[in-house]
């Protein structure tokens, strides 16, 4: 008798994403197709204002989650939390960690798999060096102030057990674009196995992410997860 692989679940959060949210649904329908066991698709709508969601009427093989505009943070919180896989997937709608290399990561068996663009292997395509001054800074920081060990913490693909998303997006307070070094750190304190994987990320030139506005948010935002951490919050 074959062996039936569990069942997955892919959250995608989105925001004003007319542009790409069909292609995006799209490639996620590609890696459900591809999946051997039983999989959901859950689209978490963080209060786009640009009627993206009405592009997706003939979509019916997905699960469309509205929310109030909290950032991206929220949303991805929100999605796990509902999904019912025994392995959760989250990625950006623009897929720049590609399909093909999202089921080579789902081949693997830690707790939580994160996509990285920085170490042995991995590869970013056409991006601006002032996004990967923006990544590199930060990521300096997160050390520094957090958490060691992780070359990229912020890449938009990332793999979780159920019993470990569970455990984790349970406590994650963090809203905006910081939510991903929260994870971390909760992950590390509930003593979850973290393992990155090489990819080949590719830029795409319609980011949200402002250099000074949001990576003066994010390094607040370190401070107040340094501060929940020294004061036990996530045990």
């Amino acid at each position: 008798m074959t062996k039936k692989e569990p069942s997955l679940s892919i959250v995608l959060p989105v925001y004003n994403e007319r542009d790409r949210i069909v292609s995006g649904v799209e490639q996620a329908l590609v890696l459900q197709e591809q999946w051997a066991g039983d999989c959901e698709i859950i689209l978490v709508d963080d209060g786009s204002t640009d009627g993206c969601l009405e592009l997706l009427e003939e979509h019916d093989k997905l699960m469309i989650l509205s929310l109030p505009h909290c950032g991206k943070g929220s949303a991805v919180t929100k999605g796990m939390l509902i999904a019912a896989g025994d392995i959760i997937v989250f990625s950006d709608i623009d897929w720049s960690v590609p399909v093909e290399q999202v089921l080579c990561m789902l081949s693997s068996s830690f707790d939580i798999l994160i996509a990285s663009r920085e170490i042995v292997g991995a590869r970013r395509i056409a991006e601006p060096p002032w996004r990967h001054l923006l990544g590199k800074t930060f990521n300096r920081w997160v050390q520094w102030m957090l958490i060691s060990g992780y070359e990229d913490t912020q890449c938009g693909c990332k793999i979780f057990s159920k019993a470990a998303a569970k455990a984790i997006f349970a406590k994650v307070e963090e809203k905006g674009w910081a939510f991903d070094v929260e994870v971390l750190v909760i992950a590390h304190v509930l003593g979850f196995q973290v393992k990155e994987y090489p990819v080949s990320w590719h830029y795409q030139a319609n980011s949200k992410i402002q250099l000074f506005r949001d990576g003066t948010k994010m390094a607040r935002a370190v401070l107040r997860i340094k501060k929940r951490l020294l004061s036990n919050s996530y045990l």
